[in-house]
């Protein structure tokens, strides 16, 4: 079970001091930026405010000033002393401050801080703007905050957003202060904290055992439903109170998956006790401080999972977290498989004697505090990595050696997002199903359907030849004839994956094409139908090599004969016709007879117990066409090349 995986790293990490549990990783630069830390620093016997910005962000940031993130819930009263954005502080953090006991010494210094630094905009507020800091007084501003306020309220129909314009005002004032007075931009700020004389708010110990305290679930729900730990089987100290995660693996928000179908109840579906609570949250941290990438347009955890053996200490387990990652992201780009080149061991050695462990990828959408999960697949062998470099390598080796040296390119996990249409919504990928399935299906060996995968193809072209928007393909970055051959690669990728059933391909032998083709035809495992047609798309892409350099503009009028909504049998007939016709009036036929005839023969001999459907005639003779084309370009491409090395 995930959760077990989860609460094994948990056990590991479990550190003395509970707030360490909760910290969450900072990132010191961003698009190789440094950043640095803003200090609020209240100097209470001056009656002062200090800004400080000239400390640079590092690795050990986060631990510092105790950064736990932000409060738990959408709506949650925002009062931790870190934060990486200004807002908080700039308005609520003080006044929930002030709501919370932090002993009597802090509390009367919050107190104090709230009473002499932030102005109070009154009852009719909502607490999160009522209170705000007095630029007036702190910094240099142009108007009082009374003016601000003024201001802001007759600019408005109705003062039902008035709390939220009223900050972005401030946030402006702000944000200008620290440009003109301060020589920093906001977005080179990395982590706002909060200092009392001199001292980080975050290291004072009531501060941190309140930190603790509101990480702690909801015990029991006084119903006598006490239950035991669905983890460790205790019956001390148990919550079904699962707000405080912020990784779920399950539905606690629909009346069906209740304990009781007439009560709001769960405390049957998932409960722990506290220590297992502890050790929940402190696995779920480190996941997503060590264990996130993404791919493509999806973020991913990837979570392993023990099966015997396990990480001493958190040494350990930050290099099997290093390897998981690094292996993971060798894998899903191009850079990363042509650097593997040169390094071929290293990141994707996941054996470890000692302990052996499965992974599960959880592909998911960050949906404001929460995560929605978009495909779960567990129980993944770490050897997959090495299984799919090795499938991408003799993929790629196969169309060097039917294409050419200068043919590059090679399969990644990144690969498969752009090989199905995905429609574009908001900047979001939607109908986003058939990739996650593809993804799943690569990393778990199951058998895909082919049929549906080149339907997928064809859209991919479709999108390409007639420049549709809104989608994950660019037709602007695409060339059709390459991304063809790709999509041929890909085909291939899958079938040394297992994921694809190879092909009776056909006996070459007896075949009389030029020798590259019958190379190609061998190496792809084309049939005889497959083949039929992709001879066919190989004379539409001679008759098109042809027109393109008679045409100054450079265009193609054969391509006008393709239907690329598909070609069913009686449209290969009347094309067949009108090849033969083109041939002839490009005067080429005599270079391509023996190819057309060979094309004919093995038409006429399948014609009248066809298989392929339509999309799939049509992929086949568009690779045909794709491969005429590319030959010449990568030929271009070579002699280029020479030239310049001359």
């Amino acid at each position: 079970m995930i959760i077990e995986g989860i609460i094994q790293m948990g056990e590991v990490l479990k550190s003395d001091d509970p707030i360490q549990n909760f910290i969450e990783e900072l990132q010191p630069k961003r698009r190789n930026k440094q950043l640095n830390v803003l200090k609020f620093n209240f100097l209470l016997e001056e009656d002062k405010l200090e800004i400080d910005v000239n400390e640079e962000m590092d690795s050990n940031t986060a631990k510092k000033y105790t950064f736990v993130g932000s409060a738990d819930g959408s709506n949650a009263a925002q009062w931790y002393a870190s934060s990486t954005s200004s807002n908080y502080h700039l308005t609520e953090t003080l006044y929930n401050l002030s709501q919370i006991d932090l002993g009597l010494e802090l509390n009367k210094k919050v107190q104090q801080i709230l009473k002499n630094f932030y102005v109070d905009f009154g009852e009719g507020m909502k607490s999160k703007y009522r209170y705000a800091l007095d630029l007036e007084k702190c910094i240099t501003i142009d108007k009082t905050m009374e003016n601000l306020f003024e201001e802001t309220k007759s600019e408005l129909d109705n003062e039902k957003n008035l709390g939220k314009v009223l900050l972005e005002k401030i946030k402006i004032e702000f944000d200008k202060y620290l440009k003109e007075e301060k020589g920093i931009e906001p977005g080179d700020i990395g982590l706002y904290t909060i200092f009392i004389d001199g001292k980080p708010l975050s290291n004072f110990k009531e501060y941190q055992n309140a930190v603790i305290e509101s990480k702690k679930p909801k015990s029991k729900d006084g119903k006598g439903n006490n239950g035991v730990c669905c983890i460790c089987g205790s019956a001390e100290d148990i919550s079904h109170d699962m707000t405080k995660t912020k990784i779920k693996f399950y539905t606690t928000n629909q009346l069906i998956f209740a304990s009781d179908v007439s009560t709001k109840n769960y405390y049957k579906n998932m409960q722990m006790c506290l220590d297992c609570m502890f050790k929940y949250l402190a696995g779920e941290n480190y996941i997503m401080n060590r264990l996130a990438s993404r791919l493509a347009a999806f973020d991913v955890y990837i979570i392993p999972q023990f099966i015997y053996g396990q990480p001493l200490n958190e040494n350990d387990l930050n290099i099997a977290a290093n390897k998981i990652v690094d292996s993971f992201n060798t894998v899903k780009s191009y850079e990363g498989m042509r650097g593997l080149r040169d390094e071929i061991s290293g990141a994707l050695d996941l054996r470890d004697e000692s302990s052996y462990f499965l992974l599960n990828f959880m592909f998911f959408k960050r949906s404001q505090k929460a995560t929605k999960i978009q495909r779960l697949i567990k129980d993944i062998n770490p050897s997959i990595f090495e299984k799919i470099r090795i499938s991408s390598e003799k993929a790629s080796l196969d169309f060097q050696k039917v294409l050419g040296q200068k043919y590059k390119g090679a399969i990644t996990l990144s690969t498969i997002y752009f090989m199905t249409p995905i429609r574009i919504s908001r900047g979001e990928a939607v109908e986003y199903r058939d990739v996650l399935e593809t993804y799943d299906a690569i990393l778990t060996g199951k058998k895909l359907n082919k049929k549906h995968l080149i339907k997928n193809l064809i859209e991919c072209i479709k999108i390409i030849r007639l420049s549709k928007d809104s989608y994950n393909i660019n037709p602007k970055e695409e060339i059709l004839e390459f991304y063809v051959m790709r999509a041929n690669m890909y085909i291939k990728f899958l079938e040394y994956m297992g994921c694809l059933k190879e092909g009776e391909g056909l006996d070459v032998s007896e075949l009389k094409v030029k020798d590259n083709i019958k190379n190609y035809i061998e190496k792809i495992g084309y049939d005889e139908q497959e083949t039929a047609m992709f001879l066919l798309g190989y004379l539409i892409g001679e008759i098109g090599n042809v027109q393109y350099k008679r045409t100054e503009e450079g265009s193609k009028p054969i391509l006008n004969k393709i239907n690329f909504n598909g070609i069913d049998k009686q449209k290969i007939i009347r094309l067949t016709k009108d090849v033969f016709n083109k041939l002839n009036q490009e005067k080429i036929r005599q270079y391509n007879e023996v190819t057309f005839f060979e094309m004919k023969r093995l038409l006429d001999g399948n014609i009248d117990n066809w298989k392929l459907n339509k999309d799939e005639s049509l992929f086949y003779l568009l690779s045909g066409y794709s491969f005429a084309t590319t030959i010449p370009m990568l030929r271009e491409k070579e002699d280029v090349l020479n030239d310049h090395n001359q």
